[in-house]
């Protein structure tokens, strides 16, 4: 009887821990997420037709986060890319030591973004084939179109767009991304905020209370609010947040813009240490 009382005592607090994370896991709230709509774009289509829907595409996948297309405004404009207005004729002739045309420029400007960076622009933008744009072949085509009727006459189609680039994007974001997990990988737990600067998290929401860049500020407060609102608790919410951003998205900042893959590429003691340390700002100011 003695040792059956021991296991007991031994056995209940993982049963105890158990239970708490199954009810966790189901606690968090599930809703449901549209993605965007499939455009039926093909080989016959005119470029004044891809320019129409070019322009439908940079705002449904979240381009117009971070550029702006401020008609005789000054390149910077007021976004965190270069004002889109005008590109064609800034264009014309691609860029030195670069594209050679306009089209190649475009199209190396979306699949390979890094490979030439606008003077006092930071090398932020993922290639619009990956997350979170993810453009086809095809509509990327279809916002070159766009992009050249700023200032110019479309002429891209899906059948004249230049290829080449993709090797050099898939080569760039592979880097990247396996720089970004092995230095992951290398840091402490108990430090989230070299988590936030390893994952580029800080180039779209702010430390400073209201300041808003691109997605909302890190603010402990409006975390909290945000959660009462789903009715969940404010770790449930942050976590659903990182994991599956797609899950609740909020009309008054840019939908579909994070990365929906940070449930794989953060394990979970850096994913429970970052909810916390955002929780945990208020604290801190």
């Amino acid at each position: 009887m003695k040792a059956l009382s021991t296991y007991a005592a031994a056995t209940l607090p993982a049963l105890i821990v158990l239970g708490f994370f199954v009810w966790f896991a189901n606690w968090i709230p599930q809703t449901r997420w549209d993605p965007p709509r499939l455009r039926q774009i093909d080989a016959s289509m005119s470029p004044a037709d891809l320019a129409a829907l070019g322009k439908i595409i940079i705002r449904e996948r979240g381009c117009m986060a971070c550029h702006t297309i401020e008609a005789g405004g000054a390149i910077k404009g007021q976004g965190r890319g270069p004002n889109l207005d005008g590109i064609a004729q800034r264009r014309a002739d691609g860029v030195p030591d670069g594209a050679k045309t306009q089209v190649e420029y475009l199209a190396e400007a979306l699949i390979a973004p890094g490979a030439y960076l606008v003077e006092g622009f930071a090398n932020i933008m993922p290639a619009a084939t990956k997350a979170p744009a993810k453009l086809s072949r095809e509509e990327v085509a279809a916002v070159v179109a766009f992009l050249q009727s700023l200032g110019g006459t479309p002429s891209a189609t899906v059948a004249t767009l230049p290829t080449g680039f993709e090797n050099a994007a898939n080569n760039t974001n592979n880097a990247g991304d396996a720089n970004v997990t092995e230095q992951a990988a290398t840091l402490e737990i108990t430090e989230p905020a070299k988590l936030l600067e390893a994952f580029e998290c800080l180039s779209c929401h702010s430390l400073n209370p209201g300041e808003v860049l691109v997605g909302p500020p890190f603010e402990a407060e409006q975390l909290r609010t945000a959660a009462n609102t789903q009715g969940s608790s404010p770790e449930a919410y942050v976590l659903q947040s990182i994991v599956d951003p797609r899950a609740v998205q909020s009309e008054k900042f840019p939908a579909d813009t994070m990365p929906d893959d940070y449930g794989k590429r953060l394990n979970a003691a850096q994913t429970y240490a970052l909810v916390r340390y955002l929780l945990e700002q208020e604290k801190a100011q």
